[in-house]
């Protein structure tokens, strides 16, 4: 068999796999986790966020506020269900439900896109028109 044969051979069955993407049993690819910058807006507003302490894991104990902005995002995002022996997930766990809000809170508020939040803006200075000379 020659090298050209063999070549085409290999192209009709990388075409043949292509068409039939999930044909050979394979799992389909996990989608990929959001980017720390797709943060959803918090389901309800934390008040001083910052202070939140961490309640599990290596930073357990620690203030949000301490913390990188990458550290804030991965507890802003929502996890992975916890699947109990019926199948059915487990609802939140409040202290998790805080942490996470806290999060979300404190980046949008870092961001300016929680309606309403208090962002430091630069102070107005009110002008008399009539003292100005032109």
């Amino acid at each position: 068999m020659s090298l050209e044969l063999i070549h085409a051979e290999l192209i009709r069955i990388r075409e043949a796999l292509e068409a039939r993407p999930f044909a050979s049993g394979a799992p389909a690819a996990k989608p990929a986790a959001p980017r720390s910058d797709e943060v959803p807006l918090p389901t309800e507003i934390i008040v001083d966020a910052g202070n939140v302490q961490v309640h599990f894991g290596k930073n357990k104990g620690v203030a949000l506020s301490s913390l990188g902005d990458r550290s804030v995002a991965w507890y802003a995002q929502e996890p992975e269900p916890r699947i109990g022996n019926n199948g059915k997930p487990f609802p939140p766990r409040a202290e998790d439900v805080l942490l996470r809000n806290a999060a979300r809170t404190l980046i949008h508020q870092k961001r300016g896109t929680i309606a309403g939040a208090a962002v430091p803006t630069a102070p107005v200075a009110n002008i008399d028109e009539g003292d100005v000379s032109f």
